[in-house]
């Protein structure tokens, strides 16, 4: 009898399955640390707000959203004060916004907002259009000044937004600074790359079908060129320029160029063919995996 328990304890640990280092690996979920981070740039959604809340217009269309239709500049500051729920004349529930100017804390008439939705029902991308929220760009600058990222985009704005051309792109960059931007690109990025070259990129924020240039989709924690470890330095000093040259392969000129326009193939019986049409307005042609012609 003692036998026969040995022999069925052994049975039954030999019949556990045994779970290997790539089936956790498998079943574990992977962190997307920019993803995360652009996730904690978002500003807060309205029914969140605090008195006090500063938010600085950039737009003087701006006037046309407040009861009376002040007349309110570029530049000025608005300071939230509270949200309530009110009746429009039809009995429906809405949203009332108060804001004042920020230099007349004592006196000057309340800037009311009114939104045809009940408080409750507040989108969490609603914000105060044709303005920056400056709590976030205070909450943007605390989390990304002074720290260390890779850039994946080349493209360079001046203090006013303006696109100023093309920088060098999958380098290492320095945050040195953030500061308000407009509505559009809420954020505007200081920024100091790897031989001490310094420009500037607008961002945006949030979850709103205009947010396309958020913090994943313009920076990565390591080093992208590890992902492509066949790729030379010379050809990564090309992309990193934006620039094509003869003897590349189309994922180079993907990362040197990005997503082409319109992509078409063909074989001529001993070579095979394919045709980008690109952003910037070159054509290229790759014959057999490799590009042969710029146009």
């Amino acid at each position: 009898m003692c036998f026969l328990s040995l022999t069925s304890c052994f049975t039954g640990i030999e019949s556990t399955p045994r779970i290997t280092d790539k089936e956790v690996r498998r079943n574990v979920p992977d962190v997307n640390v920019e993803a995360e981070t652009a996730a904690l740039l978002a500003p807060d959604p309205m029914s969140r707000w605090q008195p006090g809340r500063r938010f600085l217009v950039s737009d003087p269309k701006i006037s046309l959203l407040f009861e009376k239709e002040p007349a309110i500049s570029v530049g000025e500051i608005l300071v939230f004060e509270s949200l309530t729920g009110d009746a429009s004349i039809t009995g429906d529930s809405i949203s009332v916004l108060t804001f004042r100017r920020a230099d007349s804390a004592t006196s000057g008439e309340p800037l009311r907002y009114k939104l045809g939705i009940a408080p409750s029902a507040l989108a969490d991308a609603a914000t105060l259009p044709m303005s920056v929220d400056l709590a976030m760009v205070d909450n943007a600058r605390d989390l990304l000044a002074g720290k260390r990222f890779y850039i994946t985009s080349s493209m360079r704005v001046d203090k006013s937004l303006t696109p100023t051309g093309r920088g060098r792109k999958y380098v290492p960059v320095t945050i040195t600074d953030v500061n308000a931007g407009n509505a559009d690109y809420p954020l505007r990025l200081d920024i100091t790359d790897d031989l001490g070259q310094s420009s500037s990129i607008a961002m945006t924020v949030g979850t709103a079908r205009s947010s396309t240039r958020n913090f994943d989709k313009i920076f990565v924690i390591d080093d992208p060129r590890l992902r492509y470890p066949a790729i030379t330095e010379a050809t990564w000093q090309n992309i990193a320029n934006s620039r094509v040259v003869a003897g590349m392969t189309p994922q180079e000129c993907r990362l040197a160029l990005g997503t082409p326009n319109d992509i078409r193939k063909w074989h001529n019986g001993g070579s095979f063919f394919e045709s980008w049409a690109c952003d910037n307005g070159q054509y290229l042609i790759f014959i057999d995996g490799l590009l042969a012609e710029i146009h």
